[in-house]
């Protein structure tokens, strides 16, 4: 009754999931170079210092070299690419759930060259589009296209709230095993309190910092992504309700879908590697819950 499972894998639609699937590579991998100049070469510059103390004056300036590279130079491209990729995955959203993109308050489209500079970099390391092909459940086609679209909306909300929430518990257990270790440390080496907090845990701190920021990050994301869910199902029943015409659907999911693409733009990044290992499982209980769902409103009268 709708034409997303076939628009969804057209090639010029796998084109645009590829290139937000790079810019967000590219985002992570500027968040990648930012976390180790600010925590593994601390910890050696730490470890330098305490070896020749005359290295002192270096270590300080390469702290504050590493500061206004991270303000001014790595976090404004990482936002840069982040943004793109977020637009891009707008712009797949507009065209595939049939959105007009000047309701949707999203800017300037995103410039082909940019889209297809970024696919061509996808292409170089994957061989095909395989593994962005049935982006959304393909049994929405069943459905008419105002409640097919607010299921890809809540599939795509709980999808990244999930992954997030497992994220944020990573970062604990990562947490606790490094704190771990800092204490099987100190024991083993038999250091003074003072060695022991200039030498381990002074260095360590970032990596505190960054986990313990990252954990909140992805918390707040989360719990945003879970109002949004919410509204999204409080939809949903209003169609099993027949409350509202397919005109006040449109509505409600423009707005929404504003939403998400706030959320997509302002959200924490998750590195590649984690990223496909936590995904698989979410994307398998996501695609059964739309079936449930489509199943319950096509028993709607």
């Amino acid at each position: 009754m709708n034409s997303i499972p076939q628009e969804q894998n057209t090639e010029k639609q796998l084109e645009r999931l590829a290139a937000q699937r790079q810019l967000y590579s590219d985002a992570k991998a500027l968040q990648l170079i930012s976390l180790v100049i600010s925590v593994p070469l601390v910890v050696a510059w730490s470890i330098l210092v305490a070896i020749f103390p005359k290295m002192l004056v270096y270590a300080g300036l390469w702290g504050i070299s590493v500061t206004f590279l991270e303000l001014f130079v790595l976090s404004q491209l990482q936002k840069s690419a982040q943004e793109k990729a977020a637009k891009i995955q707008q712009l797949f959203d507009c065209e595939v759930l049939q959105f007009n993109w000047s309701s949707l308050n999203c800017g300037i489209r995103i410039e082909p060259e940019t889209i297809i500079d970024a696919s061509t970099r996808f292409r170089r390391k994957n061989s095909n589009y395989s593994t962005l092909q049935n982006w959304y459940p393909v049994n929405v086609g069943q459905l008419p296209i105002h409640q097919a679209r607010i299921i890809c909306q809540r599939s795509n909300i709980w999808w990244d709230a999930q992954l997030r929430l497992r994220y944020a518990k990573w970062i604990i257990i990562i947490l606790i095993t490094l704190t771990i270790i800092v204490f099987i440390i100190g024991l083993i080496g038999g250091l003074t309190l003072e060695k022991f907090l200039s030498a381990v845990v002074v260095p360590l701190t970032p990596a505190f910092v960054f986990g313990s920021r990252q954990r909140t990050e992805h918390k707040e994301a989360a719990t945003r992504l879970n109002r949004l869910r919410e509204n999204a199902e409080t939809l949903l029943q209003e169609v099993i309700n027949r409350r509202f015409t397919s005109q006040d659907f449109e509505r409600e999911s423009y707005t929404l879908q504003s939403q998400i693409y706030d959320n997509r733009r302002r959200s924490p990044l998750i590195f590649d590697w984690l990223y496909s290992r936590l995904r698989r499982k979410d994307e398998e209980q996501m695609n059964r819950a739309a079936e449930a769902l489509i199943q319950e409103l096509n028993k709607t009268p």
